[in-house]
């Protein structure tokens, strides 16, 4: 019989401990979670935006410019036309000019002979033997993001053409259509989803800390019987929520971390932080792997707070509902 209590007292030491242990878990779990939303949301988004920075305006020239000609022979005028591609010096200077344009995020000269090769390739033979050649330099450009939608796309082609050595501006209408009807759909509906998520997640934290206060009210309500000031009886609670968070918080950053290294090697060109300076990388990680860490805590000490205020200050008869 003596040895009752002292059992007692360790299987209610093991219950709290695997409570804690289990609201730990919860935390941690929901926390990676979030983490886990917003990388998606993160690298999903600058998937979308890196498509639409990668999008290529190819502006083609004439390689062949009817040009008159005139000429005195016998005393009779002789008019003769010959064919003149554009020099590729003039299509260097566009290009320098091109490169002030707001709407040009790249540009890139590519000479007559490089354009050769690539065809050359393309169709597996000489065209040369069979043809005269249709191919002049052209000039590659990579459009800003807010330029890649279709009205402000056809504004720069109209643009470009307005220079009468351009003969064509190409581009892949597949990806300007994708970017045009998916791209900002998609973000925003990557985002919403995530959102949705967050809230289901934070919710989930929320409820467990509720019912690990709730469980012991009937404790709260009898140290304010016994005369303990409102600020004791809080303590104990925000200390735990504090702890709990911390705990959580560091095994969600960790699993995170593990994350991003692993989606590295992965899905390199989903989650690629060459695309970033150093700077950049090291800030971005700052601001997951401590934010995630800091509102791991901070959530749950508030929420702790919130939901002991609310039984320090209920009615007694509705600690039974």
């Amino acid at each position: 019989m003596g040895k009752q209590p002292e059992s007692l007292d360790k299987i209610t030491k093991a219950r709290l401990a695997f409570s804690s242990l289990g609201s730990i878990c919860s935390i941690a779990l929901t926390m990676f979670f979030v983490g886990l939303i917003a990388v998606l949301a993160f690298f999903s988004t600058q998937y979308l935006r890196n498509i639409s920075q990668n999008l290529e305006l190819e502006v083609l020239f004439f390689a062949t410019t009817p040009q008159q000609t005139t000429s005195t022979v016998d005393s009779a005028t002789v008019v003769t036309t010959v064919n003149q591609a554009v020099p590729e010096s003039d299509i260097r200077d566009y290009e320098l000019t091109l490169k002030r344009e707001p709407f040009v995020a790249t540009s890139r000269f590519s000479s007559r002979a490089e354009n050769i090769e690539i065809t050359k390739k393309l169709l597996r033979n000489d065209f040369e033997k069979y043809t005269d050649n249709p191919i002049n330099a052209s000039i590659i450009l990579t459009l800003k993001p807010e330029y890649t939608n279709a009205d402000s796309l056809a504004k720069v082609v109209q643009f470009i053409k307005r220079n009468e050595k351009v003969q064509e501006v190409t581009y892949p209408d597949i990806i300007a259509e994708f970017i045009q009807t998916n791209l900002y759909t998609t973000q925003w509906i990557v985002l919403g989803i995530c959102g949705v998520f967050l809230f289901i997640s934070l919710i989930l934290i929320g409820n467990s800390l509720r019912l690990n206060i709730y469980a012991k009210r009937f404790n709260i309500r009898s140290l304010l019987l016994i005369g303990a000031t409102r600020s004791f009886v809080r303590k104990p609670f925000l200390t735990k929520g504090f702890v709990q968070g911390l705990i959580g918080g560091a095994i969600a950053t960790a699993g995170i971390a593990l994350v991003l290294i692993a989606g590295q090697n992965i899905l390199p060109n989903f989650i690629n932080f060459a695309q970033f300076t150093s700077t950049e990388k090291y800030l971005y990680l700052s601001l997951l792997l401590g934010g995630l860490f800091c509102f791991s805590i901070l959530f749950t000490t508030i929420s702790a707070l919130i939901f002991t205020n609310r039984y320090i200050k209920i009615n007694p008869d509705s600690l039974y509902l």
